[in-house]
């Protein structure tokens, strides 16, 4: 195969992989040739997850599934009265799905491709990780997800972010989708800090910390005087994955928009688009 593994990360009876196709072959279609050209310039390319069991389970959301080879089971499960119950109001707020396919045994598991970007994560044990958005995408077994809900009051009146995401604990890594290219993803480290963060563009955080919603400057006079408004704050000792170029995307995209560019409006809450090159120009 024509692809190059971009990520890699190892479990106890796993292997999680991000390729990369290196180039767009679109020679059945002549009249898309030049936007594929375009298009690979521009760095465009189609990635897809690679899940090497060795004795090992892994969990995937329904509908990525390509092909698997090998000695491998297969499970869609909601876990339960409770579990379905749980998965419902992960649908209902985060637009995740309500079932799990889980996989366990010997061999290879692929994900349809798609143009999204992916980050890999390790949970280790004692340690909760948030995911914003749905982001939500695969674990190994041994890695679970469940609903975290704002515990500030600050955060809960004020934030536009969600009022429940997802909170992954466990032993092991998963994989969330990002906007951005992993190598665009900001990586904080916090040792008993503090971070403020104006805007959402938060991705993954994991460790002991704590959100709330405060003004940029810590004051009243400064909120009124400064121009910066609200921020969130995450305090603690943990890890906080940003996407500061994201916005920047954003502005580029309005701008193509309103010079006439044959683009559609962003969706207000795009969810794992799974995208073909076919529907980005339509």
């Amino acid at each position: 195969m024509n692809d190059t593994v971009i990520a890699r990360m190892d479990g106890d009876e796993s292997i999680i992989e991000v390729i990369e196709y290196p180039s767009l072959n679109l020679t059945r279609r002549p009249d898309l040739a030049a936007i594929a050209f375009y298009a690979q310039h521009m760095g465009i390319r189609l990635r897809q997850l690679r899940i090497t069991l060795t004795g090992g389970g892994a969990s995937i959301e329904p509908g990525m599934l390509q092909f698997s080879h090998g000695t491998i089971t297969s499970n869609t499960t909601a876990g339960g009265a409770w579990g379905f119950l749980k998965r419902y109001v992960q649908k209902r707020f985060n637009n995740e799905s309500i079932f799990r396919t889980t996989f366990n045994g010997n061999g290879v598991i692929y994900t349809e491709p798609t143009f999204d970007h992916y980050l890999l994560a390790r949970i280790a044990p004692g340690e909760e990780a948030i995911v914003d958005d749905g982001r939500y995408v695969a674990s190994e077994a041994g890695v679970d997800n469940g609903l975290a809900f704002k515990k500030s009051i600050s955060s809960l009146l004020l934030s536009k972010d969600e009022v429940v995401r997802t909170r992954i604990t466990g032993n092991g890594w998963c994989v969330v989708q990002s906007p951005i290219a992993a190598s665009d993803v900001l990586r904080i480290d916090l040792v008993d800090q503090e971070l403020r963060v104006d805007g959402d563009i938060v991705l993954f955080r994991k460790g002991q910390l704590d959100q709330k919603v405060s003004g940029a400057t810590g004051d009243i006079p400064g909120l009124v005087t400064s121009g910066e408004g609200l921020v969130n704050v995450f305090r603690g000792t943990g890890q906080v994955w940003l996407a500061p170029a994201e916005h920047g995307y954003e502005q580029l995209i309005d701008l193509l928009q309103r010079a006439g560019m044959p683009y559609g409006p962003r969706s207000a809450s795009p969810t794992r688009p799974r995208r073909t090159l076919e529907e980005l120009i339509s």
